[in-house]
C-alpha cells in the first residue's frame, strides 16, 4: 500500500473501534491494516472499513459487530441527531439506526422463535445471532471463569478459545459471555474470538454480547427491557420486541464517548 490510510478511533463506552475510510482493499490488505492499527493503538479492540456513499460497514474479519455498527451510525451522521439505514458484514438485513439525546441506537431484525435462536445446553446457552455465535453462561456458573480472567487474563482467554473451537457454527466470530451481578445490575464479561483474523479479546464492552445476554434473560423471565453493565463501567440498553416465544427484533442503545482522527502511513 502506497497511500495514507485515514481512520478514526471511536469509543462507544468500551470496545474501542477503529473505522477506516474506504472498502477498496483486498482481504490481505485489510488484515495488514487491521494488524498495524492494533499494534500502534493498544486500546483498539477491532477494525472496520466504511463506504460513506453506500452506508456500508465491513469488519476486518467479516463478522458482525454491534458496537462497530453504532460507531458507524455515529460517524455517518457526524454525531448529529438523525436516522439512517446501513448494511453491515455478517448481518443479512439492513439496520435502521440513529442518534437521539446524544445516544446512538440500532434496530435489528431478528424474527425468530426462541427455540431456533437459543440452544439450551446443560451448562450454558448458545445464542445464534447473524454474524456471531455467543455462549452465555449464567452468574453462578461464571464465577470461576471470571476469577481466572482477573488472575491471568491471557491463560484464561486461551482456555476459553479452546472451548469456542468446539462450538459448531459457520459464523465468523464466536464469543463467551460470562454473566455476573454488580450492585444489583447485570454485568457481562465478554471474550470474543474472530476466527478469520484470529483476534481474541476480553472486550471492554460488547453490544452483541449484551443483546445475547438480554435474549438469555428473556428466556428465563420474559424481561423485555434491560440495562447491561459493561466491563468499562458504561451501560448498554437493550429493548426487545418480543411476544411469548418469538423475538421480532431489538433496539440496542448506548453512548459514544470520544472520537479521534488518525492517519496510518
Amino acid at each position: 500500500m502506497n497511500k495514507d490510510i485515514n481512520y478514526k478511533i471511536v469509543n462507544p463506552g468500551g470496545n474501542i473501534t477503529a473505522l477506516v475510510n474506504g472498502l477498496e482493499f483486498s482481504a490481505k490488505e485489510r488484515e495488514e491494516i487491521n494488524n498495524r492499527i492494533l499494534e500502534i493503538n493498544k486500546e483498539v479492540e477491532q477494525v472496520g472499513f466504511i463506504d460513506y456513499k453506500q452506508n456500508r460497514l465491513e469488519m476486518a474479519g467479516g463478522e458482525f459487530c454491534m458496537n462497530a455498527t453504532r460507531c458507524t451510525i455515529w460517524e455517518l451522521l457526524k454525531g448529529k441527531t438523525g436516522e439512517l439505514s446501513i448494511t453491515v458484514s455478517g448481518y443479512k438485513s439492513s439496520i435502521n439506526g440513529g442518534i437521539k439525546n446524544n445516544r446512538v441506537y440500532a434496530n435489528l431484525k431478528i424474527e425468530q422463535d426462541l427455540s431456533d435462536l437459543v440452544n439450551e445446553e446443560k451448562e450454558y446457552s448458545i445464542v445464534n445471532l447473524d454474524g456471531i455465535t455467543l455462549v452465555v453462561i449464567d452468574e453462578d456458573k461464571s464465577k470461576e471463569s471470571i476469577k481466572r480472567l482477573k488472575e491471568d487474563e491471557n491463560k484464561a482467554k486461551d482456555e476459553l478459545k479452546e472451548f469456542m473451537k468446539n462450538i459448531k457454527t459457520d459464523e465468523k466470530a464466536v464469543g463467551v459471555i460470562l454473566l455476573e451481578k454488580e450492585n444489583n445490575k447485570l454485568k457481562i464479561n465478554p471474550v470474543i474470538w474472530v476466527k478469520e483474523i484470529d483476534t481474541l479479546y476480553y472486550e471492554s464492552a460488547c453490544g452483541s454480547g449484551s443483546l445475547a445476554a438480554a435474549i438469555y434473560k428473556y428466556t428465563k423471565s420474559k424481561t423485555e427491557d434491560i440495562s447491561i453493565m459493561q466491563p468499562s463501567g458504561y451501560s448498554i440498553d437493550i429493548e426487545l420486541d418480543a411476544k411469548d416465544e418469538y423475538i421480532f427484533g431489538a433496539c440496542v442503545t448506548g453512548e459514544i464517548v470520544s472520537v479521534e482522527e488518525k492517519i496510518l502511513y
